[in-house]
């Protein structure tokens, strides 16, 4: 399958806000795009942009489209709630077609492993898959985001121990995100999300089971792992991010510069800042292990 390069953009959308953010950003810049909806992923506001509907499995119609629409970039952003459900998995006949390219790539193991694979499947294909940052680069976190500087400053000891954390979970391909307070590791990010994470540190709190005093004490940070691939799940912060460390008696969060998405920025600093909580991008160091 051969495409032109000077066709729209390809968003394959899962949900959130993130993919129209993505698509203010095309906008803005004058290039087309063309939106993937995942069913029951995406958000209904795709409807008003060029799109198309997929279901898990529907990747004959996916390539259809991406040659129809002349489409030689993709770029995949949005949450997934969960893995889909294989068994539930009805693949079209383009699908079936390359169901043994497809098990080559889910037997190489690892996160990392299945998409670089995806990757390597999608430019086969003739589509390069590109990342955020190439398309839309005012979302990726830098020296504009800070809120609470003087706050960020009281938990530097906490904040290298965090950095550290998440570079070695990072490495394992285990996550993106660490919570540290009082020189502890309170909880480290796993294939449930931030969400899902800073939802057991609530817990912790409201069950009295930690062994130090909350009032606004510790934090989250975020960063890529290392030698991520940011075509594929950078890691993200947005507003949902702000609420659940507030709800978790966090002092702040802290980014990686250069790593990290942020969702509906100033809703996010406004959020923060009301809240009390700093927020701030870093530049930090690769982790030694």
């Amino acid at each position: 399958m051969a495409v032109s390069g000077d066709g729209p953009v390809g968003i394959i959308a899962g949900g959130q806000d993130l993919p129209f953010e993505v698509v203010n950003a095309l906008k803005e810049s004058g290039r087309d795009y063309f939106l993937f909806g995942i069913v029951g992923e995406a958000d209904a506001r795709i409807e008003a942009h060029p799109h198309l509907w997929l279901k898990w499995g529907e990747i004959g119609l996916l390539f259809k489209t991406i040659e129809q629409m002349a489409i030689a970039e993709l770029l995949c952003i949005g949450s997934i709630r969960a893995r889909p459900d294989f068994r539930s998995i009805r693949l079209d006949f383009g699908a079936v077609k390359a169901l043994p390219a497809i098990l080559k790539i889910m037997a190489a193991g690892g996160d990392e492993g299945v998409l670089q694979g995806v990757a390597r499947y999608m430019e086969k294909r003739g589509v390069r898959l590109v990342s955020v940052p190439e398309v839309a680069s005012r979302l990726v976190v830098g020296p504009d985001l800070s809120v609470g500087a003087t706050l960020a400053e009281a938990n530097e000891d906490d904040i290298a121990l965090a950095a550290r954390a998440a570079g070695i979970i990072g490495a394992l391909d285990a996550g993106q995100g660490v919570v540290v307070a009082a020189g502890r590791i309170v909880a480290l990010e796993g294939p449930e999300g931030t969400d899902q994470m800073l939802e057991r540190v609530c817990r912790i709190r409201e069950e009295k089971r930690a062994r130090w005093s909350y009032g606004k004490q510790g934090l989250l940070l975020k960063r890529a792992r290392p030698g991520q691939d940011l075509r594929f799940d950078m890691p993200t912060i947005g507003p949902r991010t702000i609420e659940n460390a507030n709800r978790a008696g966090l002092a702040g969060i802290i980014c990686a510069e250069g790593e990290v998405l942020c969702a509906n920025r100033q809703q996010s600093l406004a959020m923060a800042k009301e809240a009390g909580l700093f927020l701030q991008a870093r530049k930090l160091e690769e982790v030694a292990l």
